[in-house]
């Protein structure tokens, strides 16, 4: 009887807890329709970003050069490092694309600073300074001192290092698994600004790479022929030969050609409508926010009168 008590009670609470949702239903829709209006005061302020996206491909090479398959041995014995692949070159050009030796040679872009700390950049001065803070943000920042009790680090002008914090975090770089192909991706308000960028510290990336193996390669050719001189069989000569002419072949390719790790596949793309903000999103959480609050609302007004009227009772 008393489990039979229980759900009487459970249906009885149910079925008032609807009533009172529908005797609130204009009020819940008044709730969502201010919230909608937010969302749409929102759209319209926001700015539009689209994605843009450039494709590289490893540099190919050349495959009429020598093989080394079976002089591997022979060259390890002989105290002889093999040539690096060009898959670890592939590896070094992704972490060096946003490094702070990339950063290095972008802060002499003048345009690519001014575009991407835009809110420090003064057009008259053509210096950078410390932004004026909103309201909001300098109540954020006495609640943060407050509850974590940190003092406020003082303004840095942009640099190598906060540049290649904001690199990483602007730029995304990620591998085809499928076809081996880098994806260098980016979202921004300003597309060609964008497509600039991820241009030159492509082509700031191959370059350094392009000079670091020029300086090692002749190095590597000097002491494979310092071997040669010391080598007394002719395995070890034909293996230190056929090493010296592939190295050689990878340093005049170098020399005279324009890229070196990678190369373009195709001309950057830029995604037809804008990615952010999605419109439908916050149209469609705000209606729900705005459901949810007027639902609250409606509820405490009405859990409120029923204790009004049970002293009464």
């Amino acid at each position: 009887m008393q489990d039979s008590n229980a759900t009487t009670d459970d249906e009885i609470d149910l079925k008032e807890l609807f009533l009172a949702l529908w005797r609130g239903k204009l009020t819940i829709v008044f709730i969502c329709a201010i919230a909608l209006f937010g969302g749409a005061v929102y759209l319209h302020k926001e700015e539009r970003t689209f994605s843009v996206k450039a494709i590289y491909k490893p540099v190919a090479e050349d495959t009429q050069g020598p093989n080394l398959g079976g002089f591997g041995g022979l060259a390890s014995l002989a105290g002889i490092s093999l040539p690096s692949s060009s898959g670890s070159d592939f590896t070094a050009f992704q972490a060096l694309l946003t490094s702070q030796e990339v950063a290095d040679i972008l802060m002499n872009e003048q345009d690519v600073l001014s575009s991407l700390f835009k809110s420090e950049w003064d057009a008259e001065t053509k210096t950078f300074s410390q932004p004026v803070k909103s309201a909001r943000g300098r109540f954020i920042g006495v609640l943060k001192k407050t509850l974590t009790g940190s003092e406020q680090s003082d303004y840095i002008a942009p640099n190598s290092q906060r540049l290649s914090n904001k690199l990483a975090k602007l730029v995304n770089v990620s591998v085809d698994k499928k076809t081996g192909y880098l994806a260098v991706s980016a979202e921004a308000t300003d597309p060609q600004v964008q497509i600039n960028l991820i241009q030159k510290m492509v082509s700031i990336t191959d370059h350094l790479l392009k000079q670091r193996y020029i300086e090692n390669a002749e190095d590597t050719l000097a002491f494979y022929q310092k071997k040669m001189t010391l080598a007394r069989s002719r395995e070890q000569r034909e293996a230190l030969a056929k090493l010296m002419a592939q190295e050689d072949q990878r340093l005049m390719l170098a020399a005279r050609g324009k890229n070196f790790v990678v190369e373009p596949l195709m001309r950057p793309t830029v995604s037809l409508y804008p990615t952010s903000p999605k419109a439908s999103l916050i149209l469609a959480l705000s209606i729900a926010l705005g459901g949810f609050l007027g639902s609250a609302l409606v509820l405490i007004r009405a859990s409120v009168q029923t204790r009004e009227d049970k002293p009464n009772a």
